[in-house]
């Protein structure tokens, strides 16, 4: 038995386009979804990119203005003014651990420290 010899040369004509048609629709079909996922992954990406650059300016901006401008060098400052800019600096860097402890202290319901009070009062400081 011959099963080709069965079937007329047109069926297999028929048979084969429509093999042809189905794979090319199938191949067109998931080549059309994967270049809607591409472009909407570069879409993302653009969004993605617009805010790392409103992040980064951001950012700058806030560095730029807690930079502090550069000392003169120690060796061209006279002795007393390096003095007094230490002293004003240490005055400035206690108040503010003081003034953080406390805050830090009430937040928690912890009891304040009877120093702490007393120096945050002796530097102007209403605590209490």
């Amino acid at each position: 038995m011959r099963i080709i010899g069965c079937m007329p040369w047109w069926f297999w004509v028929l048979l084969w386009t429509t093999l042809v048609a189905v794979s090319a629709a199938v191949l067109l079909l998931l080549a059309w979804r994967t270049a809607a996922r591409f472009f909407a992954a570069l879409k993302e990406i653009g969004i993605l990119g617009e805010d790392m650059g409103d992040r980064w300016e951001q950012g700058s901006q806030e560095i730029a203005q807690t930079i502090r401008r550069a000392p003169v060098p120690g060796v061209l400052v006279p002795v007393r003014q390096a003095r007094e800019d230490y002293l004003r600096g240490r005055s400035t860097r206690q108040k503010r651990k003081v003034a953080q402890r406390i805050e830090r202290r009430d937040r928690l319901g912890q009891p304040q420290r009877i120093g702490d009070l007393r120096y945050g009062a002796r530097k102007g400081n209403n605590y209490g």
